[in-house]
This record gives C-alpha cells, structure tokens and sequence, in this order.
C-alpha cells in the first residue's frame, strides 16, 4: 500500500469480497520481494453473493489481483503491478494447470494517459465507461474511478478512490437505504479510517476533507441508534446502537466495556455514550466506560 487511502481501498476489497471467495490482503509474491495489494480467488458455491457488489462483483468473477491507487499511477507503477500479477499466474498455474487464468486489474483515481497508452487499452466491451482492457495475453485492464457512471452499482470502486471521486462516492453512499448491502460492507472501514486520521490528526488537505465529509455519516449513524433505541426499547436500542457504532469505527468492544454498556439503563448516560462511541477516540472511550458506574435504571 503507497498511501493511507490505498490502504481504506484495501479494506473495502476485503470486506466485500471475503463472503463471497478467499482473500489474502499484501499477498507475498513468490520470488519477488514484493505483495500484491488484495489477491482474490473465488468460491463457486458462493457466487451468487457477488451481485450485492455491483462492480466490484463483476470484478470477482474471476480469480483476480486488484491493485488501488487513490491517485493515478505511473507507468513504472503499472509495470511493477503487471509484474507481480506475472508472478502470481505463474504460481496459480504451477498449482493447478487447469485452472482458469487470474486477472490483473488496476484502480486508478484519475485517468493515467501512459499507462492506458502503454497497454493499448481500449473500453471494454459489455462494461461500463472508464474500464479499458489491455492485451488478451496479459489478462490486465485499469479501472478509471473519475470515469465511471456516478450510480450505485459503482459506489463500492469509487469509494476505493481518492479526491473528488471519494467525495462523490460517500456522498453517494450516504443516500443508499439503510438496508443497503454497502452500507454493511463499507461503513467500518470508512468509520475505521476517520477514527485513526482523527486520531492522529489529518496530515493531509485531502484527509481533513475526508474527515469533514464523513462526519454526517457519524451523525446519521447516532441518529439510527437513537431511533433504533425508540423501536426497542430505549435502553436497549441506545446501547445496540453505542456499541456498533464503536465496533464500526475500531473493532470488537473489549467484553468489559461491552457489559458496561448493556448494563446501563441510564437513558441520558447511555446517549451520552452513543455520541462519544462516534465522536471520540478509542482511548476516550475507554477511560469514560471504564469508569461508569453499575448501570442505573432510568
């Protein structure tokens, strides 16, 4: 992974693909002192999960390496992704002779005029605007994000970008149902990301906008568990909400925070604690629910 965003996209693969076959993310490359950043291999009896993907579904149809650059690569880049996609073909088929041949795709954020150049790519056929496909004998195609059709079946690739396709793509996946596949794929990662840029402060314009643009999806997250609490029952529904939404942004609760928050029956306390598990960092968390009283009826 060259940059953080890169490494956002690579959460995003992982989450969406592990249902639906075998993930390996940073996948070694026998014989080169390098990794790949998602290698996939498809599960046939789980193929039918790969239309809740959109594009990236499409994408996984195959066994596949999937390479993410949340700017535009060079083609000194491409090249070095070519190479360790040869290697790894090399290494499938050694395994297995039959095997269908893997798959190189490259996403770039903008549109890398050498690269495109380089590979004599031209649209391919059947998909949408912006995926170009190299020669046959390479098995290789480059995902333009900035030139793919701003609708849902695109929201998961585009939100493996960077810049104003990012932007787009949450603002996007902001307006998708609750229910939404998406939202279960891409919310923790997105949450996860702004937590640790918070954290450590943004070092970046484009991280601080990234910041800023996600924070209505921390505040329509606390909104569905204040709403969700109103179904449940107050207490109840709060605290489901408090921890998820943590869970979202860093990870499995600690069992000894997670039994202080479904103990508590404090209502304002409990919303108190749903605001903080979004807005807050871990370590603030902690020391609040660490210390929290034995829950108390409300």
């Amino acid at each position: 992974m060259r940059n953080r965003f890169d490494r956002l996209a690579k959460d995003i693969a992982q989450e969406g693909l592990t249902p639906i076959g075998k993930v390996v993310t940073n996948a070694e490359v026998v014989g080169e002192a390098q990794h790949a950043d998602v290698w996939y291999e498809p599960d046939p009896a789980r193929a039918s999960g790969r239309e809740r993907l959109g594009l990236l579904g499409r994408l996984a149809a195959t066994a596949c390496t999937i390479e993410a650059y949340s700017d535009t690569p060079s083609a000194d880049e491409a090249r070095a992704c070519v190479e360790k996609h040869l290697a790894l073909w090399r290494s499938c088929t050694a395994r297995d002779r039959a095997a269908e041949p893997p798959f190189l795709w490259v996403l770039s954020t903008g549109r890398p005029t050498a690269v495109l150049d380089g590979l004599r790519a031209e649209p391919m056929a059947g998909w949408p605007a912006g995926v170009y496909e190299g020669p046959s004998l390479l098995r290789t195609a480059v995902v333009v994000l900035a030139e793919l059709p701003r609708v849902r079946s695109t929201v998961l690739i585009r939100l493996m970008g960077g810049g104003r396709v990012l932007r787009e793509a949450i603002e996007d996946f902001r307006q998708l149902p609750e229910d939404a596949p998406e939202r279960a794929i891409a919310l923790g990662p997105l949450l996860r990301f702004r937590a640790e840029v918070e954290q450590r402060g943004p070092a970046t314009p484009e991280e601080e906008e990234f910041v800023m643009t996600t924070q209505e999806l921390v505040e329509q997250f606390i909104e569905q568990g204040r709403t969700q609490g109103m179904a449940q029952g107050m207490a109840q529904g709060i605290a489901q909400g408090a921890i998820a939404l943590y869970e979202a942004r860093f990870g499995p609760m600690p069992p000894s925070l997670r039994s202080a928050v479904e103990a508590m029956r404090d209502l304002p306390t409990l919303r108190t604690w749903l605001v903080l598990a979004g807005t807050g960092t871990r370590e603030e968390v902690h020391d609040v629910l660490s210390a929290a009283p034995p829950g108390r009826s409300s």
